[in-house]
């Protein structure tokens, strides 16, 4: 398996109360529950951190409070918070598209009096005016590996990159579950459903699929289209995609809400049941979409523990500890087979 988004790729599967780490090797449950379990080996690649000795504040960016997915990243970094005693602001931008006004957030941030920022950028490029000028005034920042690093470093920003999550992984894990599905059925025409383009989820999860599918020879690729995350353009795509190819078999989207519109259309033409829809971010209502049997799968991560690592990296950065690499969080499939486990899954 190749290495992406950070050092040590994350990719553990749920099979019969084992969690398989991909280096083969495996770690029994016993009282943990899967999410605790990928939740405690999270923390033990950041290792150790102190609270602070003095009051500090942290602000935090994302990309919006209007998809689940971020709020429960914002309730993780709230729990963080608390637990380490430190005070946090938490701000996101109206839209998953809101690049200028992600941006404004962050750069009233940096203008005032906080220990720490941490950004969760919508494209490679929108944060790095504000990381920049972060960094000119000695403010720790930390963001993930979807920024341009090139691009920051030539502009004076010099941020703690996460890797945090392997979008590729999580695209190849969706399409590739799919492609065995469809293939004991005989086979058939998919289609993926990206983000938002500029995204670098959006392309590293279109990407993967677009790999998995290509490495299946039951099955064939008819389309490609942009649902920028959004919920109604989803809806529109899954509808005319069906009308043109009346027997398609698959959709890979490259989060759930697109999912559970392409559900919704799928189910609005009479074909539920015949065409699978796969997503990525398990949020609640996929939980209950799985359970019922309408969504085929989710590819499973944490934002909540993404909150909650990336508020202790911000800590331990702030005490002056060297952040190591391959800091990330673990990525399962959740299926109908295995939903029952992952009820506290967030």
């Amino acid at each position: 398996m190749k290495m992406r988004n950070f050092s040590r790729v994350m990719t553990w599967m749920l099979v019969a109360g084992v969690l398989v780490f991909n280096s083969g090797n495996s770690f029994v449950f016993g009282e943990a529950t899967p999410w605790e379990q990928a939740r405690a080996q999270t923390f033990k690649t950041l290792g150790k951190v102190e609270k602070p000795s003095k009051p500090m504040k942290i602000g935090v960016v994302l990309v919006t409070l209007a998809n689940p997915y971020w709020v429960s990243m914002k309730n993780g970094y709230e729990s963080a918070a608390k637990e380490f005693g430190v005070e946090i602001d938490v701000q996101a931008a109206p839209q998953e598209n809101s690049t200028t006004s992600q941006l404004n957030i962050f750069e009233n941030m940096v203008a005032k009096d906080y220990d720490a920022i941490i950004g969760h950028t919508i494209t490679a490029h929108n944060l790095i005016p504000g990381l920049a000028r972060a960094t000119k005034k000695g403010i720790v920042t930390v963001t993930d590996a979807r920024v341009d690093k090139q691009a920051a470093k030539e502009a004076g920003a010099d941020p703690i990159y996460l890797g945090l999550v392997d979008y590729y992984e999580q695209g190849r894990m969706g399409a590739a579950y799919m492609a065995r599905e469809l293939s004991k059925k005989g086979g058939g025409k998919v289609a993926i459903i990206e983000g938002l383009p500029a995204a670098p989820q959006s392309k590293g999860r279109k990407d993967g699929a677009k790999a998995a599918f290509d490495a299946s020879p039951s099955v064939e690729i008819v389309s490609i289209q942009p649902g920028n995350w959004d919920r109604a353009k989803a809806y529109d795509i899954t509808t005319n995609l069906l009308q043109a190819h009346p027997d398609l078999k698959g959709i890979m989207c490259a989060n759930d809400v697109m999912a559970l519109a392409a559900v919704e259309a799928v189910e609005a033409a009479g074909k539920g049941g015949d065409v699978m829809v796969v997503g990525i971010d398990l949020i609640d209502q996929g939980k209950d979409a799985i359970k019922a049997g309408r969504l085929a799968g989710s590819v499973a991560f944490s934002p909540f523990v993404i909150g909650e690592i990336c508020t202790r990296t911000a800590i331990a950065a702030s005490q002056g500890r060297k952040i190591p690499q391959g800091v990330g969080v673990v990525s399962i499939l959740a299926t109908k087979n295995n939903i029952d486990n992952l009820k506290d899954w967030k």
